[in-house]
């Protein structure tokens, strides 16, 4: 595309004619953002909430489980055995 039939026709409006295309629009006074947060919104959150729980909960609560083994075993095998210390003056 030319440079300059941006130029000289503005953007947006470069003479380009679209065949059999369908636009549908409605005024931003007419949409309602909230609509239905409280009485449709809410349940649906605690629906799916209750939905994937198990599926989100098992798989963390292994997890935590293999790192906390791992936090423990490493500060067990880190400690000084003190019969190697016994004759130490």
């Amino acid at each position: 595309m030319r440079l300059s039939a941006i130029r000289q026709h503005g953007f947006g409006h470069l003479g380009v004619k679209v065949n059999k295309q369908i636009i549908y629009t409605m005024s931003a006074f007419e949409q309602n953002p909230i609509k239905g947060v409280v009485r449709k919104g809410f349940p649906n959150m605690i629906r799916r909430t209750r939905e994937s729980f198990f599926v989100v909960a098992i798989p963390a609560l292994l997890a935590y489980m293999a790192y906390d083994w791992g936090v423990t075993t490493q500060a067990r095998l880190d400690r000084k055995d003190p019969k190697m210390y016994e004759n130490d003056v």
